[in-house]
């Protein structure tokens, strides 16, 4: 019986340190950044809009010009072929946080708990 309870609070132990290592590993910048962006482009191909504007700032720059959300969401267009993305700390601003896929880069800003969505376009941001 006794090792019934140990094989319990093993797995207990193990469960917990596993959370642990989870919600670390989530909220460090990188990782959160990296997981919005998925987020955003995730929800567009499933078709849904509204889960992906929940990643959005309120105002988005797309190639210089500013939109709302929701005009961002009709006109943006997801990349013809995916690649690798790489996360770095927005050169112009070190608040803010990068991808880069290709050649396209999105600056996302922290706003509460969520990274959202700021900014889009080929050259480096210039964001304040």
């Amino acid at each position: 019986m006794r090792s019934g309870q140990g094989w319990v609070l093993g797995l207990l132990a193990l469960g917990a340190c596993a959370g642990l290592f989870a919600v670390t590993f989530w909220m460090r910048p990188e990782n959160s950044v990296r997981w919005s962006f998925t987020q955003i482009h995730t929800s567009l191909v499933r078709g849904k809009k509204d889960a992906a504007a929940r990643f959005l700032a309120p105002r988005v720059t797309w190639n210089d010009r500013e939109l709302s959300a929701a005009d961002f969401l009709v006109a943006y267009g997801l990349p013809p072929e995916p690649s690798d993305i790489e996360t770095a700390v927005c050169p112009s601003t070190p608040a803010h946080w990068t991808v880069t896929m290709k050649t396209h880069r999105y600056c996302f800003i922290r706003q509460g708990s969520l990274w959202r969505l700021h900014w889009v376009g080929t050259v480096p941001c210039s964001c304040r």
